[in-house]
């Protein structure tokens, strides 16, 4: 044996784990106020158009974008509720 050792440098290992730690906290951070957002649902991702306009939809009947309605017949004030009100022509 040659009498070698290698020698693991301890400096550098505190900032690591603080630096590993501080982006855990906020990815877990993150996670956890989107699930709070969304009323304990996980957050959208690959959202298109179709779930757009259920999203706009939702809105319009519920008043919130993460709740959605089952019944047969909208409610009343969906009557006068329209997205086309919403829109502004160019000319």
């Amino acid at each position: 044996m040659s009498g070698q050792r290698w020698i693991v440098p301890i400096e550098p290992l505190f900032p690591l784990l603080l630096i590993g730690g501080m982006g855990w906290v906020m990815k877990s951070g993150l996670a956890a106020y989107q699930k709070y957002e969304n009323y304990g649902k996980p957050k959208r991702w690959n959202v298109d158009r179709w779930d757009r306009r259920m999203m706009e939809r939702d809105s319009r009947l519920t008043g919130n974008v993460n709740f959605q309605r089952a019944e047969v017949e909208a409610p009343t004030a969906f009557l006068t509720n329209s997205a086309w009100e919403l829109e502004r022509p160019f000319w």
